[in-house]
């Protein structure tokens, strides 16, 4: 049974004409015709009675009336929402970050998009950058606000939104605490409270590699799995240890962040998604982000 057809029932049993219906329909009267005699016959029963005078609807037309009636109102939605979601104004948005580096700009960009996008239902999930390429892999999210990419990824695509540098963070009460500036080797002979490997690869291993360019292999007396342990450690005097800039949102009593001179390379936060999936509330979000790039990198500097 095709919709068609029960839109030409439905005007006509509206109607109760074959010719105010068909001039409605802009269909010729005949053909209007074949089409409702090709439903009652699907059917199996008479829907009209009609004269040369009149239309009236049988019992069964009065049944079917208001089914079709249900039918292509239902139809009708399922276009609208289908039109809805392919451009973005609904549907589902889940988003990975971790808040040390987003916290300052990302509240800002859900609220425009969700201004834009009223009918998008956003789901945040707080990962590491380890994390998320696991629920990448499970479908968990859409798109993540992450470090680079490693290798192994290549259904993953990735634009870089800014360059965080790193900072030497110690108790406030550090002999070096109070300084403008250090060097790196200066903290050689410092115990290193290091977020965990296994949930921050990239971040662990920048870190590991600068001290060994520095000529020294950091003593790492613990590794917490979480940022905001780290920075508890430190302020607890358990060690010193260096962090994207983007850290000191976490946390700056008790602590002392001293730029590390000559700088170490930074580090960039990232957005990503996964390339080969249709997800156009995602891409919705993706084209807010691009345009409010330069808004995101001031935001992020408080």
């Amino acid at each position: 049974m095709e919709l068609r057809h029960l839109r030409y029932f439905v005007n006509v049993a509206q109607e109760l004409s074959f010719s105010r219906a068909a001039e409605k329909l802009l269909v010729a009267q005949p053909a209007l015709s074949t089409q409702i005699i090709d439903l009652e016959q699907e059917i199996g029963t008479p829907l009209l009675l009609r004269n040369t005078r009149s239309v009236q609807l049988t019992a069964a037309g009065k049944v079917f009336l208001i089914e079709a009636q249900a039918i292509l109102a239902a139809a009708d939605a399922a276009k609208d929402r289908a039109l809805r979601t392919s451009r973005g104004q609904e549907g589902q948005l889940s988003i990975g970050f971790f808040s040390a580096p987003t916290m300052l700009f990302l509240p800002d960009l859900i609220r425009r998009y969700r201004a834009i996008y009223p009918n998008v239902a956003i789901r945040m999930h707080e990962l590491t950058p380890d994390r998320q390429l696991a629920a990448f892999s499970r479908g968990e999210i859409d798109i993540g606000f992450t470090r680079p990419l490693p290798p192994g990824y290549p259904d993953l695509a990735g634009e870089v939104l800014f360059q965080e540098h790193f900072l030497a963070v110690m108790a406030e009460t550090h002999p070096l605490g109070s300084r403008q500036s250090i060097q790196l080797d200066e903290l050689a002979q410092e115990p290193f409270v290091l977020l965990d490997r296994a949930v921050a690869v990239g971040l662990h291993d920048h870190i590991i590699a600068a001290c060994l360019k520095a000529g020294f292999s950091p003593l790492v007396s613990t590794s917490p799995d979480l940022m905001s342990a780290v920075l508890t450690m430190v302020a607890a005097e358990q060690g010193v240890s260096i962090v994207p800039e983007g850290v000191q949102n976490l946390r700056s009593n008790q602590l002392a962040f001293v730029p590390l001179l000559p700088a170490l390379e930074p580090i960039p936060l990232i957005v990503c998604w996964h390339a080969k999936t249709d997800a156009p509330a995602r891409d919705a979000f993706l084209q807010l982000i691009r345009e409010q790039h330069a808004q995101v990198k001031s935001d992020r500097a408080g």
